[in-house]
């Protein structure tokens, strides 16, 4: 698979000093680092097709998260950021197998408990289901996934935003189950009738659709069914089991007091605002 990198050089002798503390040794090699005008490269993997959160539009990596990331960089005057892109599932795994240092923007999980450390939470997303309103009509959907027995979903490869619950009566044959890697694909499968439902972040739902350019005739025939919760994205950092990266809990104590200021400053929600301006 061809990844592509984008590299962002954020070296800058000036500014406001926005990390955090971190441990003595990281610290000495940071400070280091900018006094000889040298930065450290973050190289931090993201997804792909996560639209409009963390995508690969054409050549250049794309989203919310990444704009969030480049300001926080622009902060940080020892550091340059370097995105490289790849499907979901392959992230995680390159993450778990200690071979990346960071990937986002994955969820909180109990059974992800090989993750070492997460950033502090950069957004708050909700989780929703969406159906054909033939499908909802013809169906008292008051409990998810209780009440979607013999449901056709559609679902991003690698994603268990549904819930455990749900992926039970999946592996129980309750609810039939298609994958495809990204959000446009799945929209696909449900506005052809390939699926009755589909689960996935609220605001990637409405820019997968607007990606496809659905009408307001199209988008009406399709109904939220149900809110199933609330998750945060961050950025994750992975074993190293090979000590690749000294640096990794300095760097992350200094982003987590950068995102922290940026949260707090308003900044966050006006870069999430001028996203979807335009």
């Amino acid at each position: 698979m061809k990844l592509k990198t984008v590299l962002r050089n954020t070296v800058r002798l000036t500014g406001g000093a926005l990390f955090g503390c971190v441990l003595a040794v990281p610290h000495v090699v940071s400070a280091q680092t900018v006094q000889s005008n040298i930065p450290i490269t973050v190289t931090l993997y993201a997804e792909d097709g996560n639209i409009p959160y963390a995508f690969l539009d054409g050549v250049e990596p794309q989203g919310i998260y990444v704009r969030i990331l480049n300001a926080a960089f622009d902060h940080l005057p020892g550091y340059r950021l370097e995105i490289v892109n790849v499907p979901f599932r392959r992230g995680m795994d390159l993450l778990k197998d200690g071979k990346i240092m960071g990937f986002f923007p994955p969820y909180e999980r109990a059974d992800r408990d090989w993750i070492e450390r997460y950033s502090i939470p950069i957004l708050r997303e909700t989780v929703v289901a969406i159906c054909s309103k033939d499908y909802a009509q013809r169906n008292l959907l008051n409990s998810f996934p209780a009440d979607f027995k013999g449901a056709r979903f559609a679902n991003n490869a690698g994603y268990r935003l549904a819930g455990p619950e749900f992926f039970e009566m999946v592996e129980a044959g309750d609810i039939l189950l298609e994958e495809a890697n990204t959000t446009a694909s799945n929209l696909r499968f449900l506005m052809a009738g390939r699926v009755d439902c589909y689960v996935n972040e609220r605001m990637a739902i409405l820019a997968g659709m607007r990606e496809l350019a659905v009408d307001k005739a199209t988008a009406r025939l399709f109904d939220e069914v149900a809110v199933i919760g609330h998750e945060h994205g961050y950025v994750a950092f992975g074993p190293d089991p090979d000590g690749k990266w000294p640096y990794r809990d300095a760097f992350a104590d200094d982003l987590d007091r950068v995102l922290s200021e940026m949260r707090d400053s308003g900044e966050i929600d006006e870069l999430v605002v001028s996203y979807f301006s335009y």
